[in-house]
Formats: C-alpha cells, structure tokens, sequence
C-alpha cells in the first residue's frame, strides 16, 4: 500500500475487522478502536497541523484503507471534511470504504452522518458495496437509512441498479439483502425501476434507449503498437431481467460482460503469437458488442469474420463498432437465429458459412440455463469441419448446463487444451489504464477465475 506521509502510525491492514467493535455498533464512538491510547494521542496532533484540503485527501485514503481510528480522528478535527471530501470523480470516503467492505469505517462515517450520494458516474456508496459483494456493508447502509432514503433500483449514468451489481457480485447474501428491500417492489421490477404511476400513458410502447452509450478504447496488443487497439460501443442494460422472455429479447449483449475482455486477451495472443487465424472464416456465437470477433480482425488477418447475435438492437450496436474499427469489409455483423440455418453467416459465394475446412468459432460465457446447451453443441457441429477449431471461455463456476456440455461436446470433438486464464488476461484492458473506469465497468474481471477450451471437430 501506498501510504502518503501523512498516513501516521496507524495499522495498515486495508482488510476489515473480524468483527465491529461495540463501541460503534450501539452508536457511539469511543476512539480509540485498533490503536492504543499513545498512537492515538501522536495522530490526534499531527492531524492537528494539517490543513484542511490535506485532511479531506487523508480522510479519502484512510476510509479507503480501512483506518478507522485517523477517519475519526480527523473528522472530530475538521468536521466539515466529511461532506468535503471529494476526490477527481466525486466520490466521498463512504464510497471508498464501502467499496472495501469496511465495516467498521462505514458504520463510522454513518454515525457522523455521512451522505448517501453519487459520484460523478451516479454511483452511490451502494453500488459500489453491492458490486464488490461486500454483504454486510450493504445490510449496514439498507438498515441505517430510512427506506425511502434508498432505491435499489436508482440506476448510474450507464444504467445499472445497485440491486443488478448486487446480482453480477455472485454474492447470494448480497443479492437477497437487496431483492427483500422495500424499493426492490415487484411492480418497479416490472416496470424497469419505475413506479407505475410515473410511465407513460402508453405503457405498452417499447422505448430502446440507444442514445445513451458509452465508447471504450481497449489494447489487446503490445502498447508500442497500435494494431490491438478496439474501440467498442456498449448500451446500457436498462433491465433487472436482461435474459427476456424470449431469445430475441435477450438485453445481455448490450453490455460488456468480463469474459468477453478475457477471450480477447487470448485471441489475440493466438493472433501474434501464431497468427491461427490467417486466411480463416471466423463465427463469434454470442457476440454481443463483439469485442472478441472484432480483436480477432483487429491482430490477425482472417478471410473474413462473422459476429453474430439474435436481438435486433445488439446486431445494430455490432455494425456501429465494426464502422468506430473502420471493418467493413473484413467483419460483418449477422443477426444469427441458433434454431434457424436460413439466418446464419453467407460467405462471399452466397453459401451458409458452414462446413467449410477454413471456418473457426469463437464464444465467451455463452451457456447459463441447462436448455442452451443441446443447441449450441450442434450449432457448432454445423458449423465446423472435421478438424475445425472452436473457442471457448467461460467463468470456473456458476453457469447451470456448462458441465454437461463439456461432457457432451467430446462425444464429436476432442478437447485439445483447457486451462486458467492467466492473470495477464485479467489486467487492465483499457488503452488509457483509467483504474476508476475499469473498476466501474469491469470490477468482475478482477475477481472471477476463468477456464480457456479449445475443441477440435473429429
């Protein structure tokens, strides 16, 4: 950890306390709690010879870090730091704390009445607790503030509800604690996280909101070269149900899911590497926002590469980042019915792009119900040749029907290699290196283990 010179002679575990001491959890605040009384007295006075923008910037750290003995020492000197405190995207020491799963200092800094606000992305301290999957800071928050204070359901500036990072946590504590909450009602589940009353009078109107989006600039290749830079286009998925009743309904790939940036990392090391993909038809199943299928194009040079999905807006989004790469003629985006071979890829020859020796295809984190297991492995049958090559990657865990379609794949195809996904395949993907932005967008990335397969057709 990077303490700055005012960090003081603290602890500096930045993990929280086994358990919260008693003497916040009734409510009140008798300092001090994890450092004696001479360590406490020494910060008291240099806390006392710091200006008040240094003790906003160390309140920050120290909340982040989990100190919860400087937070309340410098709170007590300098009161107004707990609603000045604000770093460059304007997020508050409860954002980073919560963020941490401090319990501790969270329960700290509510007792000194610190704000339940959003930072500049409209992320609350809640979205931030429930992404991470920290299940007793969030029962902390939902219990502090009057539940008309909190809405689950408050979406950020890119659409996503602390109750849907709640979910994408993997945190089933955490998920419940937000789904039993009172804002979490059935009717604004339904409505999208409006109340009823406050739609249109014509509930029934469809509104695809594809005005708001965001662009990320990714390398997935050596920084000395531009050649692994992809810019993707992602829409905001609006939706606590984002699976729909019905394949074409399926919102999913609106966004950016962390699989995706994985499979990625590892086509494109495929790419410089070996350049397997020379002079191959590439089919992304699934594609989404097609950050896969288009990195392929981007590193290596393939015949010609199909990203493929079924909801009509996804296929739109595809063709906008296939034009933001400048691709138009080496990727086409397909709107591909699994159930339905008339829809599926038309090479140059006007055939479906299937069977042929040249033809590869890639997927990420496509099986999540037992049902879609049976069709996908005869998709890919169909669309390969003996020997043909198909590319998988997916989380280790918690996918229902992933284990019976390994077993049921190798009945007409050998698995070559599976392996974890590297840690270098779980860095940072953003060209800019923006933590916060990648925090925010790809939390999962850093916290999830994936397993890399490669099929070969016999």
């Amino acid at each position: 950890e990077n303490f700055t010179e005012y960090q003081l002679a603290m602890a500096t575990s930045n993990s929280p306390p086994s358990s919260v001491p008693e003497n916040i959890d009734n409510g009140s605040f008798i300092a001090p709690i994890e450092v004696s009384e001479e360590e406490y007295e020494n910060l008291k006075q240099q806390i006392a010879e710091l200006s008040l923008q240094d003790a906003c910037f160390e309140l920050l750290e120290c909340a982040r870090y989990g100190e919860v003995d400087a937070v309340g020492a410098i709170i007590q000197q300098y009161p107004s730091c707990i609603g000045e405190a604000l770093d460059e995207s304007r997020s508050t020491a409860l954002h980073k704390a919560c963020a941490n799963g401090h319990v501790s200092t969270v329960k700290l800094l509510l007792h000194r009445g610190a704000p339940l606000v959003a930072n500049d992305s409209g992320n609350t301290p809640l979205h931030w607790a429930a992404a991470n999957g920290h299940h007793e800071v969030v029962a902390t928050l939902l219990q502090h503030y009057p539940n008309d204070k909190v809405d689950v359901l408050q979406k950020n500036s890119f659409g996503r509800s602390a109750l849907t990072e709640g979910f994408g946590s993997k945190s089933t504590e955490t998920a419940k604690l937000l789904l039993e909450h009172d804002s979490a009602s059935e009717e604004k589940l339904l409505m999208g996280g409006k109340p009823i009353a406050e739609e249109e009078e014509n509930s029934s109107t469809v509104h695809e909101d594809t005005e708001s989006f965001v662009i990320h600039n990714f390398c997935f290749g050596p920084e000395e070269n531009n050649n692994g830079i992809v810019k993707i286009r992602e829409l905001p998925i609006t939706t606590d149900d984002p699976f729909g009743e019905s394949a074409v309904d399926d919102k999913t790939g609106f966004g950016i899911w962390s699989a995706s940036l994985v499979m990625a990392q590892w086509l494109a090391h495929l790419s410089l590497s070996s350049n397997v993909f020379e002079d191959k038809i590439v089919i992304e199943l699934g594609a989404g926002c097609g950050v896969p299928g288009l990195t392929v194009a981007i590193t290596s040079t393939p015949k010609q590469v199909y990203v493929t999905d079924l909801n009509p807006t996804t296929v739109q989004n595809l063709e906008k980042n296939i034009k933001l790469n400048d691709l138009e003629d080496k990727v086409t985006a397909t709107k591909m019915d699994w159930e339905d071979k008339a829809t599926w890829p038309v090479s140059q020859d006007g055939n479906i792009a299937s069977g042929q020796s040249n033809i590869v295809v890639v997927g990420s984190d496509l099986i999540y119900q037992e049902s879609i297991s049976p069709l996908l492995k005869q998709v890919i049958l169909n669309l390969l040749n003996k020997g043909g090559t198909f590319y998988y990657v997916a989380p280790d865990t918690g996918r229902a029907g992933l284990d019976q379609f390994l077993i049921d794949i190798q009945l007409d195809m050998k698995l070559v290699s599976k392996s974890v996904a590297p840690s270098s395949y779980h860095a940072n993907p953003l060209k800019s290196k923006d933590e916060e932005e990648f925090f925010m967008h790809f939390h999962e990335l850093t916290s999830s283990t994936y397993v890399l397969y490669e099929f070969h057709k016999n």
